[in-house]
């Protein structure tokens, strides 16, 4: 990914553009999903007809104020009656993550955090993280952070995912970014009894995409639908994603 962008900015420069930076992004995003004719190989590879088909998001802006802001990241959904499909594609030169074990926090290194709110109610939420080295950690919420400090941890959304690295974590070599799919089956929100355990068409659910990345300089945070404090458990600012 960062080879593309070192030709884009070339030829930027040599057709002597000075493009100005877009305006913050604050407003919810929305996204209408397409159902998925067949459910995607979870490889780590975005390489077969559900992820080409799969509703694409705007590219992530900083989750403090909306602004473009790196590291670089857009991320694809579909579904079908099994499951939710997300896959996220990061930009990533520094890629860490030396946690272990199921449930890990994976919050303080690099991670992509979904947050999904069945019935929009700003109650009642998932708290899901895959790790670039394939770690995984599931919460479920009654409310904003309630309970504290981390959920009902010992809940398991028995989602499935695959990642692949451009790179090594956790050596001092420069990456270029990853990659994750993700399949969540809505068997994990009927399990927990809510009103909304799976979707039907035309369907709206409320969803958050975010990544944190580590940098030399700390951690940056990006999202779909940027919280706009410092706090991504903010459930009336998830985005709203249609099932069509």
């Amino acid at each position: 990914m960062r080879a593309r962008e070192l030709v884009i900015a070339a030829s930027l420069v040599a057709s002597g553009c000075t493009c100005a930076t877009p305006p913050p992004r604050t407003e919810i995003p929305t996204l209408r999903v397409p159902r998925a004719s067949a459910p995607p190989t979870l490889d780590g590879r975005l390489d077969d007809a559900t992820w080409r088909d799969a509703a694409r998001t705007e590219r992530f802006v900083d989750t403090m104020d909306g602004s473009h802001a790196q590291p670089e990241v857009t991320a694809r959904m579909a579904w079908d009656d099994d499951a939710l499909y997300v896959a996220f594609e990061v930009d990533d030169a520094l890629l860490r993550c030396d946690l272990e074990g199921h449930d890990a926090h994976l919050w303080e290194q690099d991670a992509v955090e979904l947050m999904i709110d069945p019935d929009g109610d700003g109650r009642s939420y998932a708290e899901l993280q895959v790790s670039p080295t394939h770690l995984v950690f599931d919460t479920w919420f009654d409310a904003r952070r309630v309970p504290q400090p981390f959920g009902h941890v010992t809940w398991s959304s028995e989602l499935r995912s695959a990642v692949s690295t451009d790179g090594t974590p956790n050596d001092d070599a420069a990456d270029d970014g990853w990659t994750a799919e993700i399949a969540i089956p809505w068997s994990a929100f009927e399990r927990l009894g809510t009103p909304a355990s799976r979707p039907s068409r035309g369907d709206t659910w409320r969803i958050a995409l975010y990544v944190l990345d580590v940098r030399a300089q700390g951690q940056l945070g990006v999202g779909w639908s940027p919280p706009l404090v410092g706090d991504f458990h903010v459930p009336d600012r998830f985005g709203r994603v249609t099932f069509e």
